[in-house]
């Protein structure tokens, strides 16, 4: 029986040392998590930012571009008008 006894003992022993590892690891990994979350803030903020600027600068080309095609556009048409018949 005592050997019975002794095995069982072991495992219980073993197996408290493997759940001390386990909840070690656990509070690593939650301090891991943490870290990851402020990290994926700080890139949701930074595309947040970044598609602000593109979206400014996009209409800031448009505007420029609508400008410069309404310019040329007038150009030929006085052209055409300027030409002799």
């Amino acid at each position: 029986m005592s050997s019975f006894e002794e095995r069982t003992e072991n495992k219980f022993n073993d197996l408290d040392g493997r759940v001390r590892t386990l909840e070690v690891k656990d509070a690593k990994d939650d301090g891991r998590i943490d870290l990851l979350y402020d990290k994926m803030d700080q890139l949701v903020e930074t595309i947040d930012k970044w598609m602000i600027f593109a979206q400014a600068l996009y209409w800031k080309v448009l505007g420029a571009a609508g400008g410069l095609i309404s310019i040329l556009a007038l150009f030929f048409v006085w052209y055409i008008q300027s030409l002799p018949r």
